[in-house]
């Protein structure tokens, strides 16, 4: 049995990996255009080769901002807490933007206010379910 072997894409990859992902009907053209340079700088390309050397696939990678939760001082009137929603946004984008980061994820229930004002200033539900590989899980498990 050959050995698989992991690495970043090359430049003679991307005639390849382009018409590959063009004729996979399973790929969404914006998670095309995601991965790629111009709209996600942080981009990084990284293939899977056979023991010949036969490329089996390959997985364009980013880095995105995930917004764990927020927290609200309770003496804040309302006014004042959609002023910090906004200013968190803008302040969090302008610093993650500064490192190539193109996208801030957030979990949250559609009946919660904070989600109602994300939809309202640019953010957008996304359709099909989001699916996460824990790391930290992963790691505690193998060092079992």
């Amino acid at each position: 049995m050959s050995e698989y072997k992991f690495r970043l894409a090359q430049p003679e990859d991307a005639e390849a990996f382009s018409r590959w992902a063009a004729e996979n009907d399973q790929i969404d053209q914006k998670d095309l255009l995601a991965g790629t340079k111009a709209v996600n700088p942080t981009v990084l390309t990284f293939a899977v080769e056979d023991g010949e050397g036969k490329v089996v696939a390959f997985a364009p990678f980013y880095i995105n901002a995930a917004l764990a939760h927020l927290g609200f001082n309770p003496e804040a009137r309302a006014s004042e807490k959609l002023k910090a929603l906004q200013t968190m946004l803008d302040g969090a984008a302008a610093f993650f933007v500064q490192f190539g980061v193109r996208e801030i994820l957030t979990l949250s229930k559609p009946e919660y206010g904070v989600a109602q004002w994300a939809l309202t200033h640019g953010f957008e539900a996304e359709s099909r379910q989001l699916l996460k590989f824990d790391l930290n899980k992963a790691m505690t498990e193998t060092q079992k």
